[in-house]
């Protein structure tokens, strides 16, 4: 009988540090909806050098124990990031073993213009995603394009970016690449801002020539001190004709203003369940602001007696993911597009071993699974 090991969830925060060296660890926590109460899930210890993150330890809870599951160590030049270099621990050896890497390009007046995705299969590189970045003439990001890599390299998204005369960001778009052209359907992002220049909108729209169709509205809602309280995200419902909850972020703040705890929550019958809960009392530095929350959580299991998989992951977006499934010798085992939180892959040869996952969106995630 086969079993599978599951993977993680990615929660990506940006902080303020002012110290040289420094080692900070963030808790995560799980909600069990039969006990009711929350788990321990997972922490990362992050290690800075003179303010710049050179590690990251990401440890999975499992039977009272933290158990390893990767590491992250970033390379500079003269304070830019050039390299992102991530192991995965494997439990049968029990050592690390590289996984991934991230490639980071800049033009002469330093902005970033490529950063390139590879795998690491014994030893050797195979490219994987890289996005190509374009400026305008004032240094603000006008373009980035998303290619995958086929044996070539071939389109997959484009956004562009349009700015208003105070420099705020106010529409995004975002098209996909269909064969030999852009599709002509588009999706639409259009931010609007508070008095303060608080972001308080973003809606997404789906554009096919004249006819615009709603898809998602995040609000962003402030206390009265500025800080960010509330991140709520909503779907568009076309038999009711209104927006529907679906997702949100409760952000508490210390009396300082530093964010100390953001709770996760979806909708379930039409009320709030808890899903996540990260603290960062456990910061030797204090958190300053926290990016929009990215949980991340997909789980593979084999189907049809190991000639599909079935891919379950978190698209609060209703984005489009291109998923990729590899085995350890470096080999695709299958591969597709969804704009879902679910899909089955045709799958090759699923037999016991380590296999990896990548979903490429706007931002990539990765990860690994076993058949035992």
């Amino acid at each position: 009988m086969r079993s599978i090991c599951i993977t993680l969830l990615s929660v990506f925060v940006s902080i303020s540090v002012f110290s040289q060296i420094t080692t900070d660890t963030t808790y995560t926590n799980q909600w069990n909806t039969k006990a009711k109460a929350w788990e321990q899930f997972h922490r990362t210890i992050t290690s800075y050098n003179n303010s710049l993150v050179f590690s990251e330890l990401l440890q999975v809870n499992e039977d009272s124990e933290w158990i390893n599951y990767n590491y992250k160590t970033y390379y500079y030049n003269n304070g830019q990031l050039i390299e992102e270099f991530e192991q995965y621990w494997d439990n049968l050896q029990l050592k690390w073993e590289d996984n991934y890497r991230k490639l980071y390009s800049y033009n002469h007046v330093g902005n970033l213009v490529k950063i390139t995705h590879q795998n690491i299969y014994n030893g050797a590189y195979f490219n994987s995603t890289r996005e190509i970045m374009t400026y305008y003439p004032d240094g603000k990001l006008k373009e980035k394009d998303v290619q995958k890599f086929d044996e070539v390299w071939t389109n997959f998204l484009k956004y562009q970016y349009y700015y208003n005369a105070s420099d705020l960001l106010i529409e995004e778009n975002l098209a996909y690449w269909d064969e030999n052209s852009w599709d002509n359907a588009s999706f639409d992002f259009r931010y609007t801002y508070d008095e303060k220049g608080n972001l308080a909108e973003k809606v997404k729209t789906k554009k096919t020539g004249s006819k615009k169709k709603n898809i998602t509205k995040e609000e962003f809602n402030y206390g009265d001190n500025g800080r960010l309280e509330e991140h709520l995200i909503s779907v568009w419902n076309s038999w009711k004709n209104t927006w529907i909850n679906k997702d949100r972020a409760l952000y508490v703040n210390s009396l300082n203003g530093y964010v100390v705890s953001m709770l996760s929550q979806n909708t379930k019958r039409k009320e709030w369940i808890n899903y996540y809960f990260t603290e960062f009392s456990g910061k030797k530095e204090a958190v300053t602001g926290i990016e929009l929350v990215d949980n991340m959580a997909f789980s593979v299991y084999p189907t049809g007696f190991g000639n599909k998989a079935t891919v379950e992951f978190t698209n609060p977006y209703s984005e489009l993911y291109y998923i990729r499934i590899v085995n350890e010798e470096g080999q695709l085992i299958g591969s597709a597009t969804t704009k879902k939180d679910e899909i089955s892959i045709a799958a090759v040869n699923m037999n016991k071993g380590l296999y990896f996952v990548e979903l490429q969106g706007s931002s990539l995630y990765s990860g690994k699974f076993s058949i035992e």
